[in-house]
């Protein structure tokens, strides 16, 4: 499947109608889910990925996280990766810029609204679940095996809620239906649900910027997104390839209308795997 998929890539990036040689080649920007995709869904590592990391930094070719996970968690593997581009979090709840974080884009609500909404759902409906907000760092650190100064991180948040649902599907669904009536939407990651605005979403983020990201001289973006869980596919489908890693948790994205590639291996060494595959790709022009 994937070795089609990339000769599909490569028939469409390089083979132009009537023999055209002077076309300038798309330049790739690469969107990347985190847990689970970039990062071992067990133990956050990315070692296992550092092959094709460093090709991109050799290449210049940006690199943008979308993640479930807040700015201060981002901010310290931003800088772990050396990258200095712009970043997605929350779920596509916001973009941050790190040469000039007041310039942050936020779509939606802010925290302090969403959680007064999510809780006073809980106390009318009588809904059993339990957040971030009820969570002290020490039970994030044990619900997600996270460190504690991780877990501290995890905790400041600016437009989400993470949520570990313990009622049943059917009150899943009116609790659903309640979060629409109020302008927010619940998409599930890869260990809890997640309570976002209506307006946010990873494809969302991809888009806007797209939109806003400078261009390439003379050239365009081709995107390309990696992700695992139902909540990378809105992203999966704002791209012009999407990388589906196999999940941990079964819980696979199925982006339609977009050229899909199946990595064979999850985590990082399938992340690793499949980047490292579409750069020989683009050096076959």
């Amino acid at each position: 499947m994937a070795g089609t998929c990339l000769a599909y890539l490569h028939h469409n990036l390089f083979n132009y109608p009537g023999g055209e040689t002077n076309v300038p080649q798309p330049q790739l920007i690469i969107f990347t889910d985190l847990d689970g995709t970039l990062l071992d869904h067990y133990n956050y590592s990315w070692q296992a990925a550092n092959p094709a990391l460093k090709l991109l930094r050799e290449r210049q070719i940006p690199l943008i996280l979308c993640t479930s996970k807040t700015a201060a968690e981002v901010s310290k593997l931003h800088q772990e990766l050396k990258l200095t581009t712009p970043f997605i979090v929350e779920n596509g709840a916001g973009i941050i810029f790190p040469e000039n974080m007041s310039s942050a884009h936020f779509f939606g609500k802010p925290y302090s609204e969403l959680i007064n909404l999510v809780q006073q759902l809980r106390r009318q409906k009588g809904y059993r679940f339990q957040g971030f907000a009820d969570f002290s760092v020490a039970e994030i650190a044990a619900e997600t095996g996270l460190s504690i100064a991780v877990a501290t991180l995890a905790k400041q948040r600016l437009c989400s809620e993470p949520l570990r649902w313990d009622d049943n599907l059917m009150k899943l669904e009116e609790f659903r239906n309640d979060l629409t009536r109020h302008g927010l939407q619940l998409l599930r990651g890869g260990r809890f649900y997640h309570v976002v605005s209506d307006r946010a979403g990873k494809g969302t983020a991809l888009r806007w910027l797209l939109e806003h990201y400078p261009s390439p001289e003379n050239n365009c973006w081709y995107s390309v997104a990696l992700g695992d869980g139902p909540n990378d596919q809105s992203m999966l489908e704002a791209a012009d390839l999407a990388v589906v890693i196999p999940s941990v948790s079964g819980l696979a994205p199925k982006p339609q209308n977009v050229t899909i590639i199946h990595a064979t291996e999850q985590g990082p060494k399938g992340w690793n795997q499949t980047v490292c595959d579409i750069l020989q790709q683009f050096d076959k022009e």
